[in-house]
């Protein structure tokens, strides 16, 4: 028995597929789910989604948004989502440094460095997606 992965975003759908299982990243920590699964409804948290199709591990970065699991299918309505594909690796490391060196050397604002850490944690996230 397979469980229906169905992954949108506002603008496109990403992922249409059977799956074996999938790995969220929930708000509350990361959820796994497998067929035959419970109905569930969760936020997602910035992440990477792995879902296994065919035996083959898949990833994509989902950036917040909303996972429902209901009679072997799981809905993934994220904010934004990328394939790995989709993230250039060497400009992601890029923006990462360039965030660290403010952090660093000019960052005094409390607000600012609020900001440049939650830009700091989607790069990193974004970077492992992409690896």
């Amino acid at each position: 028995m397979a469980l229906r992965l169905c992954l949108i975003t506002p603008t496109r759908t990403l992922v249409e597929a059977d799956v074996e299982q999938v790995t969220a990243p929930g708000v509350s920590g990361e959820f796994g789910v497998l067929p035959e699964h419970v109905a569930f409804l969760g936020a997602l948290d910035d992440g990477v989604l792995t879902y296994v199709q065919k035996g083959t591990r898949h990833r994509v970065l989902v950036e917040g948004g909303y996972a429902e699991v209901f009679e072997d299918l799981m809905t993934v309505l994220a904010d934004d989502a990328q394939l790995p594909d989709e993230i250039d690796p060497a400009n992601t490391r890029s923006e990462l440094e360039r965030v660290r060196r403010e952090l660093d050397e000019e960052a005094t604002d409390p607000a600012r460095i609020e900001a440049l850490l939650r830009d700091l944690r989607r790069l990193e996230i974004r970077l492992a997606a992409a690896v």
